[in-house]
Formats: C-alpha cells, structure tokens, sequence
C-alpha cells in the first residue's frame, strides 16, 4: 500500500516512495526511517519551489526597475515600452539631420544591447529583446519618413537600411556576435519599410526635378541661347539615377520612369517655346542662327542621352516603351523642324542673291558666298560633327539646286554680257568656290557641285551623240540630288536643243545601270513646255 505521494522537484513525475510489507518488524523500522527521509526533502522541495518563486518575482521587478518603466506581468510589454522611451527622439528638422540622428540611432542599439543582451539571456528573453528593437526601429523609420521632405533624405535612409541596419556591423562585434540580431530581422516589416521609403522618394524626386526643369526653361526665356540647357537637364537626371543605382537596380528603374516622364512634360514646353522664337527669328531681315544651332545641338545632345537609357533599362510594361518612343519622337520632330526651318533661312537668302547675281554686271556672287559664311559663324554651336555635317550637306545642296534653277532660266547671251564669252567656264568657277566654301564649314562634306562642274562640258557638245555621252556621266558620277535631275530636260533645253532631241537624249538614259527615272509626261503639252 503507497502511504503518500510528493514531488521532487518541479520536473519529477509522481512515484511511490515506501510500500507496506505485510506486519514485518524489521520493514516497519526501515519504513519509519524512510518517512523520516521523505517528510525531509518534501521540506527541501517546497523551500525550493518557494526560493525560486521569489526569485522569479525579484527579477521582474529588477527588470522594470533596469528597463526604467512601471511593472507589468508581461515582459514583452515591459521592453517594447522601454524601448519606446530608450530610442532617439526625431530632431526638430529632420532633413538637417538625418544623418547624423542614424546614427545616434545605430549607437542606442548597440549600446542596448551590449548593455542588456548578458542580463536577459539567462532569463531566456534575447529573442523579445531583439524583436523589440527591431520594431521599434522601423516604426522609428516610419515616422522619420512622414518627416522627411526631400528626395535626398529619401535616399540616406534607405542606404542606411541596407548598408547599415542589416549589415553585420553589430554581430562583428565580439560581444554581440552570439546574439546575431540580423538573423530575426522580421523582413515583412522590413519590406513594407523599404515601399513607403520608395513611395516617399518617388514622390518628393518628381517634384523636385519638375521644379529644376521648370527652372531651365525659365532660364532660357531669359537668356538668348541658353548655352548649357541640355546639360543641366542631363545632369538633373542622371544624377538621381545614379544615385538609386547604388541602392538597388529595380529602385533606379522606377526612378528613371519618374524622371523621363517629367522629361517629356518639360520637352512639350520647350519645344513649343523654341517653335514660337525659332519662327520669329527666321522672319527677320537677316535673321540670327546661332539659336537654331543650340536648339539643333540640345536635341541631338538629349537624343544621345536618351537612346541608350530606353535601350538598357528594364520595361516590362508597354507604357514604358512608349514612354521613351515618344521622348525620342519629340525630339527627333524638334531637330527637323529647326532644320526645316533653317533651310528655309538658306533658301531665302541663296534665291535673294542669286537673283541679283544672275541679273547682275558686277559679278556679285561673293556676296553669296559672304551671307553663307555669316549664316554659318556660329556653326561650332552644334558639337557633334556628324550634325554639323547633316546641316552644310542640306545647305550646300539647296544653293547647288536654286544656282542650277536660276542659271536655266536665263538666257546664255545675257549671261555672255554680264559675266563673260565663257559661261560654262564661270559656272565651274562658282561651282569650285561653292565646295570649298562648305568644305570650309564641315570638312569631308558631301561634294554636291558635280552637275554643276558639267555644265562647262555640256555647252562645249557640238553633237548629239558626244551629249547623250556627257548626259549619261552625269547620270553615272554626278552624287545629284533627285531635285537637281529633274532639272535635267531644262537644262539641255538651255543649252539649245529641240525638243525632240531633249527626248531621244532621255531615251538612251533609260539604258544605263545608274538610271534614276525623271518625271517626263510624254504629252504634247510637255513637248511645247520644251520648244516653246
């Protein structure tokens, strides 16, 4: 029979102690020193359990009085609200000192937990002391960013959450190094952190490049020519995104959709500006190019910007491909309207002289050459060469064009009395001035005076087979702009053929490789158009 049952100790299963055997002296004696044995150590276990009470009490009042708040019978209460009044308090202006409050705010953590981290690991509490300042660090975080009101401060948070907060900075550290805080990082708050932190920074960045861009464009209403548009404007953009690039790859993609959408609202504007002042220029007497030349160089200096960013960077949506497309689209339409618009300057201005100098006694066709020079003085403005080019190439071909035009529509015996016997002879001359006039502008330009430099060879024809002979090496060498062959029945009808000629001659061009077809209606309108 079991006489009584006790603990021994808190883990100890219930067991029997001493068992009756049967009225045995001998046993009763043993069974009595064996009550004696048991009534003792059930004494020592209740002092225990008793000793271990208290003591359990004693260090929660220890830990409230350590953590410097009211007692509370949940420890994790406990540390969140000394946590609470342990982390730095925002500075009154957060963007003045962001930087330097991370750090305090690096420091009070690591300090805490060098300080707490020996005390709370015997009572088994690490883990909630960790998980506290983890939270109260990125609430921390989160009212920092309601705070901060510049893209800047932006991104010295998030680089302090990468570089710094979940660097092993703080587990490198010999007395921290078994605790590893940055292994119960809790990444759902840290992932909702780092959103708000880009939403933040999206938002205050767009802002703050429309205000720069606005700037610029402000700027060039003043200032005749803005000479350093295109490069602010670059700067101003890559410069947040290169800034996001060292914080993360998908970061600098958002923010380079931000700043190319702010890119196209700023080009519309200044676009449409410089459409009103390139027009008001190009009405003037003798108007100024040098604008139509940093407005050829701003589109082109853009368009090389923009070009391998919309390459490179990672779409996945179509508005992200349109979103570039139509950047590229408003500066590409811009570049050719202002060289439209200048060629129509060149036009003007070669049909005003040319004119004068092929009516004239004087030979004025420096005068010409001199207005060219003036309109091309501030050619450098475009930098890249191959736009340099692009412009003198479309120059040089519209003169070559209008000198062959008004040279057909006068008569070879006025021309012999205001220039000389020689006509074809002063016609190569011009041609030769023409060329190293524009080559003088844009060295390795196209050479476009080749039909003129045959017209010297035409007149000197005395029959029919030697012309077909020279038409067609005009057809096969000349570099002739098509403008320039449909001149080409007028201008053997200006040296002096028939009609009928004119068209056998345009029969056997038909025949060559190099044949570029002339609109020539077969009609007898046409055929009167040219004996007439």
């Amino acid at each position: 029979m079991k006489l009584w049952k006790t603990k021994f100790g808190r883990s100890d299963s219930r067991r029997p102690l001493i068992e009756n055997n049967n009225n045995n002296n001998d046993e009763n004696q043993q069974d009595g020193t064996c009550c004696d044995s048991v009534v003792a150590q059930n004494n020592s276990n209740r002092n225990q359990e008793q000793h271990l009470q208290s003591e359990e009490q004693i260090n929660g009042q220890q830990l409230a009085e350590l953590l410097g708040v009211a007692p509370d019978a949940d420890r994790k209460h406990l540390i969140l609200s000394s946590m609470s009044q342990r982390f730095p308090k925002p500075p009154v202006d957060v963007d003045q000192n962001l930087p330097q409050h991370l750090l305090n705010v690096q420091e009070t953590m690591h300090k805490d937990l060098v300080k707490l981290g020996p005390l709370f690991k015997p009572m088994g509490l690490m883990g909630c002391l960790i998980e506290s300042y983890h939270r109260q660090t990125f609430e921390h975080l989160d009212d920092l960013l309601n705070k901060i009101s510049s893209s800047k401060n932006c991104f010295t948070l998030m680089m302090w959450l990468r570089d710094t907060y979940l660097s092993q900075e703080l587990c490198d550290q010999s007395d921290l190094h078994e605790m590893d805080p940055m292994k119960t990082v809790d990444m759902l708050l840290f992932t909702e952190c780092a959103a708000k932190a880009k939403n933040k920074l999206l938002e205050h960045l767009k802002k703050e490049v429309r205000w720069f861009l606005e700037g610029i464009l402000q700027h060039e209403r003043s200032t005749e020519a803005y000479d350093e548009l295109y490069l602010d404007t670059i700067q101003c953009i890559d410069a947040m995104h290169r800034t996001a690039q060292k914080i993360s790859q998908k970061l600098s993609d958002y923010v380079q959709e931000v700043c190319f959408q702010e890119l196209g609202m700023f080009l519309e504007s200044y676009t449409t500006m410089q459409i009103e002042i390139l027009e008001e220029k190009a009405k003037m007497d003798k108007p100024e190019t040098k604008h139509f030349f940093k407005t050829l160089n701003n589109c082109n200096k853009l368009e090389q910007y923009v070009q391998p960013k919309a390459k490179g960077i990672l779409i996945q949506e179509t508005k992200d491909h349109s979103l570039f497309e139509e950047t590229m689209a408003t500066l590409g339409n811009m570049e050719d309207f202002t060289l439209d618009l200048l060629m129509k300057v060149v036009t003007n201005t070669a049909k005003s002289h040319l004119k004068r100098y092929f009516k004239s006694h004087n030979k004025e066709f420096f005068l010409l050459i001199d207005e060219v020079k003036s309109l091309f003085s501030e050619l450098s403005c475009c930098q890249d060469i191959g736009l340099q080019k692009r412009v003198i190439d479309e120059a040089y071909k519209l003169i070559v064009h209008f000198y062959l035009k008004y040279l057909i529509q006068s008569k070879q015996s006025k021309l012999r009395k205001c220039w000389s016997q020689n006509v074809g002879q002063t016609v190569a001359e011009d041609a030769e001035i023409l060329h190293d006039t524009f080559s003088a502008l844009a060295p390795g330009v196209r050479q476009w005076n080749l039909m003129l430099l045959k017209v010297k060879e035409l007149l000197e024809c005395e029959s029919i087979d030697v012309t077909k002979l020279t038409v067609g090496s005009m057809q096969k060498d000349c570099c002739t702009w098509s403008e320039d062959l449909k001149l080409l029945p007028k201008l053997l009808q200006w040296k002096g053929l028939s009609g009928r000629e004119v068209l056998k001659i345009l029969e056997v061009l038909e025949d060559l490789p190099e044949y570029q077809p002339t609109p020539r209606p077969r009609s007898v309108f046409w055929f009167c158009c040219l004996t007439g």
